[in-house]
């Protein structure tokens, strides 16, 4: 199999880095990522400002866009002829609504869009705590077992959520859920004459067996979406 591998977090960033590790092991791989961290910029495109692209190792390319024109650029410029995009794995998660603000669900679906399958993989981290990278290797592995021997439909794509977990503990179950698209906990704070965001993401309403419960309640969530969903 052929990969294509970006992000939101940036072409040095550690999740990147341990994708790009655990897909060689499936086939050949090749990274277009942004050359910084553009986490939340959603399907964000640039038709108007010109782009750099550098290769900054073999097969290895940061561009100075979105997740979704590292796409463009890859599949409709470099023209490399890929199986999958993959696109992760983010540094906090991207369950339920998420997928419609996330840079690295909106890579994938801007590989759907262009034909080709995808999977977006992130870890939930909670508030914030440094992720270990390393053992979770294995929970990627077991992912990318299952999911690349089960394409989805034309105008489909995975959306794989890890949860917070380390070991000795037992891996996490993997399992197959719905998108929950109850709404965030959104709350702001004035202060200083600006309105300072406070929502919790813990606290989000959610619906026993979609994919924050189950990301939350310690499993990997893995949600197939249609892009007319």
């Amino acid at each position: 199999m052929k990969f294509l591998l970006t992000n939101d977090d940036g072409i040095t960033a550690p999740g990147l880095n341990l994708l790009a590790e655990v897909a060689a092991e499936f086939g050949e791989v090749i990274v277009v990522a942004p050359d910084g961290v553009r986490s939340g910029c959603g399907h964000q495109v640039n038709n108007e400002r010109p782009l750099s692209l550098t290769e900054v190792a073999p097969s290895r390319f940061a561009c100075d866009g979105t997740p979704a024109d590292c796409v463009r650029v890859a599949l409709q410029h470099l023209n490399v002829d890929v199986d999958w995009v993959l696109s992760g794995v983010n540094d906090g998660g991207n369950l339920g609504v998420d997928v419609y603000m996330s840079g690295t669900v909106a890579a994938v679906r801007e590989g759907v869009l262009l034909g080709t399958p995808g999977i977006a993989l992130s870890q939930y981290v909670g508030r914030k705590d440094a992720v270990n990278w390393t053992p979770r290797a294995g929970l990627l592995r077991r992912v990318l077992s299952k999911l690349l021997d089960a394409p989805p439909p034309d105008l489909e794509f995975w959306n794989v959520n890890f949860p917070i977990w380390e070991p000795p503990h037992p891996e996490p179950d993997l399992v197959l859920c719905s998108l929950d698209v109850n709404r965030h906990d959104v709350r702001y704070e004035h202060r200083d004459g600006r309105l300072h965001y406070r929502g919790v993401y813990r606290d989000r309403p959610r619906t026993p067996e979609h994919d924050v419960d189950v990301c939350f309640a310690g499993q990997i969530a893995m949600t197939r979406i249609a892009l007319g969903g």
